[in-house]
């Protein structure tokens, strides 16, 4: 459901270093390792959240994280020495401490065909060099020589793009390809205009580099030559990863993760982590993504997976202007046509069709109880509506640009006089103005389990509004074009459309924004959540899209943590079959969402 497709929010905090975590690495059986620089290496099992055991032994931070066939580990670490360890057994195997200078990036090789062991691991360090070692014996195998310190030639970042083959991005903004066997360079690529930090091989002969240059690029292994470049972080790429749908995912300096479409070679969405820059990022094999930044002690777990659309209901001649969820599970659109349309979302088609605003926008649309539905539209016309038999009910004039249901049982509205209003049930008697915005206010929603209301606007911020008080709370800001759309997730946050074609996610407790979603060729202009927890967005592009997990399983989600703490594990696991607990800063164990299978 849409608890986890729009989860802008860590799924989960690993805590227990005691320093902040620099490497992350993916371990098989659903867990992962983490370095730090408190010199540790610490193993969490992910379906639990649970520490299952610390490597200690490296005397200087630890850098970078790999894991080996086996159950073996590879770290390297500032103390200039790269250790290999059993996991299973949670030892230490060989030390292999050869290099003059930290350790900065490992790559294993490509195993020969039928051979057997851990193979070649490649480590490269700040003394300029590369070193290739056979694992099972702890022997080194070969040295490369990068150059000298004078041209920043030391390589950063390491990725074994085909057999035989070593490519690294260096300081010096080259990415270079060498020859495993003989040692020597086969290949010197140009285009980034800085250092390169991260590089990563995708299928095909493909390499992927980022720069402190803010840019990302594709490189052909067999022509050596650029393919393409990605452009969107606002700071230096300090990581990549490649998720399991294809999908590229990358961290910054600027603390954002963005998911990029490779094959259409754009951005599809934004996710900002809440620390100064991500130093470190994971992309699990069992779906989750992991940050952990300079500034936090804990690892953040994430599911970027989780937006997938699964249908365009097309049908409107102009812009879809509003949308409603029905109790049903049906959906209402309203257009810039004039006309509203009732869809059933499961079955992708349209079940309703309520021409009755004659080619006025309908503004605005709310359900109301006994299977009604309430429209406005521009020109101060709003209509009651009986959805099952498509026949129109009531009829009034009133200008109204956006519409909600209070818990009371009276209506909010807001107007093209930027002023939000409170009515009496029947909308005889106007309760409370709630002034505040600078322009049109295009949207309301309540929030759960509060006295407040949202409204968005055209000057496009946010407010949030003390229903009890009648005041400003609070006015979030982000959107770049005229807020269109409110929804409330299941998870209790609250999602944004705006005219500058992105939904946001918001916090609206500490009043932060969460996450940045595209979709809509043009402006998003219509948003709500169905009651199966699918996510719905109408746009100027004439179309109707409705998201959802790519696991249908419908995931509980407590909406506030202190409802969670006064649960019992019994009771969560009861919830929650398949959760996990993530221990806190404050060691409270808290129940998460279930990590999807």
């Amino acid at each position: 459901g849409l608890s986890a497709m729009a989860v802008p929010q860590m799924l989960g905090l690993l805590c227990g270093h005691a320093d902040k975590v620099e490497a992350l690495a993916a371990l098989p059986h659903g867990r992962c390792a983490s370095g730090a620089h408190d010199n540790s290496i610490r193993v969490w099992d992910l379906a639990n959240g649970i520490e299952q055991g610390t490597l200690c032994g490296h005397t200087g931070h630890v850098i970078v994280l790999l894991a080996l066939p086996g159950d073996l580990m590879a770290s390297g670490s500032a103390d200039r020495s790269v250790r290999i360890w059993d996991v299973a057994a949670m030892r230490q195997v060989s030390l292999l401490d050869k290099h003059r200078g930290k350790i900065l990036a490992l790559a294993a090789l490509h195993r020969s065909t039928g051979s057997s062991g851990a193979g070649l691991l490649a480590s490269c360090s700040t003394d300029l060099s590369i070193r290739i070692w056979n694992v099972d014996t702890g022997s080194e195998v070969a040295v490369i020589r990068i150059g000298d310190a004078r041209h920043e030639q030391c390589v950063s970042s390491l990725t074994v793009p085909a057999v035989g083959r070593l490519a690294g991005g260096v300081l010096d903004a080259s990415l270079r390809v060498w020859d495993t066997s003989s040692g020597e360079e086969v290949g010197h690529m140009l285009g980034h205009k800085r250092a390169i930090t991260c590089v990563i091989t995708l299928p095909g002969g493909l390499i992927m580099s980022g720069s402190r240059d803010r840019m990302i690029k594709m490189w052909d292994l067999r022509t050596l030559r650029e393919m393409a470049t990605l452009e969107g972080h606002t700071s230096g790429l300090s990581a990549l990863g490649l998720l399991a749908s294809g999908r590229l995912v990358s961290a910054a300096q600027d603390g954002t993760i963005k998911l990029w479409d490779i094959g259409a070679r754009r951005e599809t969405a934004t996710l900002r982590a809440d620390v100064a820059h991500v130093s470190a990022l994971l992309a699990h094999p069992c779906g989750l993504v992991l940050s952990a930044g300079p500034s936090e002690l804990g690892i953040k777990m994430w599911d970027l997976e989780s937006r997938n659309e699964v249908a365009a209901l097309a049908g409107h001649t102009r812009g879809v202007a509003s949308l409603a969820a029905l109790p049903n599970g049906w959906l209402a659109s309203g257009s810039v046509d004039g006309v509203v349309k009732v869809w059933d979302p499961v079955c992708r088609r349209e079940v309703g069709h309520l021409p009755g605003h004659e080619g006025s926008a309908v503004s605005a649309i709310a359900s109301l109880p006994g299977g009604q539905l309430l429209t406005a539209s521009v020109d101060g016309v709003v209509k009651i509506w009986d959805v099952e038999a498509c026949r129109e009910v009531a009829s009034f004039c009133r200008v109204m640009t956006a519409i909600a249901l209070l818990p009371d049982g009276g209506i909010a509205s807001g107007a093209n006089d930027s002023v939000v209003r409170l009515w009496a049930a029947d909308m005889s008697i106007e309760v409370a103005k709630l002034p505040g915005h600078a322009d049109l206010v295009t949207s309301l929603v309540v929030l759960p389990r509060s006295h407040r209301l949202a409204s968005g606007s055209r000057d496009a911020t946010i407010k949030i509004w003390d229903l009890e008080v009648h005041k400003n709370y609070s006015t979030l800001r982000g959107h770049r074009a005229w807020v269109t759309a409110l929804a409330v997730l299941p998870t209790g946050h609250v999602a944004s459309s705006s005219m500058d074609t992105t939904m946001r996610v918001w916090d609206t407790e500490a009043c932060i924004e969460l996450m940045t979603l595209w979709g809509h060729g043009l402006g998003v202009t219509a948003l709500a959540v169905l009651p199966q927890g699918w996510m719905a967005t109408g746009s100027r592009d004439k179309i109707v899209k409705v998201w959802t997990h790519s696991h249908s399983t419908q995931h509980h989600r407590p909406e506030r943590r202190s409802d969670v703490a006064s649960l019992t594990i019994q009771e969560l696991r009861q919830r929650s079959p398949c959760g996990f607990r993530v221990v806190t800063p404050a060691t409270a164990h808290l129940s998460l969402p279930p990590i999807a299978q």
